[in-house]
């Protein structure tokens, strides 16, 4: 007795094993000559290839490695090695830090703005707008730019959020162990 008609199971109406069987428009339209000559018919989820946009999707793809080489080289670059004149060292530091912050909230409201959910991750969950940038933002340019000031100044907002996150720790530290009961 096959699968499909035990008592008490569930049916198919319609065997999925079988090979389907030829349309007769398709034998009417070949008058009987040999089905390996006609073309076949795409299947409704293939998808031919858009051709028209390649060209700028590569051309925004280069454009992004570049500014990425030049902007992080460049901010790299006066971070370490060099001093901009008529801008002292800690400001260019904190220019830096300002800007990765602007860039994460950015980074927020472009995740919320692509569905509520990573919106939501992005407000809760610390450096998932990060993440988020490089894994799922659509814009290139804005990724490049990110990750110029995250190379340049990476250390540095670590260093902060660490010295912001050692404070938070020692006051927590000494609410719990004064916290009478």
């Amino acid at each position: 007795m096959s699968e499909n008609n035990k008592p008490g199971k569930l049916k198919l109406k319609k065997n999925y094993f079988e090979k389907p069987a030829q349309d007769e428009s398709i034998v009417s339209a070949n008058d009987g000559k040999d089905s390996s000559t006609t073309p076949a018919t795409p299947f409704t989820f293939q998808r031919k290839h858009d051709k028209s946009n390649s060209f700028r999707q590569n051309m925004r793809f280069v454009a992004g490695w570049l500014l990425f080489i030049i902007l992080g080289g460049a901010l790299t670059y006066f971070r370490f090695f060099s001093n901009i004149p008529g801008l002292a060292p800690d400001l260019y530091k904190q220019y830096g830090m300002i800007a990765i912050g602007v860039i994460y909230v950015i980074s927020i409201f472009l995740a919320l703005r692509d569905n509520m959910f990573s919106g939501l991750l992005a407000i809760v969950v610390p450096f998932y707008p990060i993440y988020y940038i490089f894994s799922w933002c659509g814009s290139v340019l804005f990724r490049a730019v990110c990750a110029a000031l995250l190379v340049a100044f990476g250390y540095d907002f670590l260093l902060l959020v660490q010295s912001f996150a050692l404070i938070i720790f020692d006051k927590v530290s000494y609410w719990i162990q004064n916290v009478n009961a």
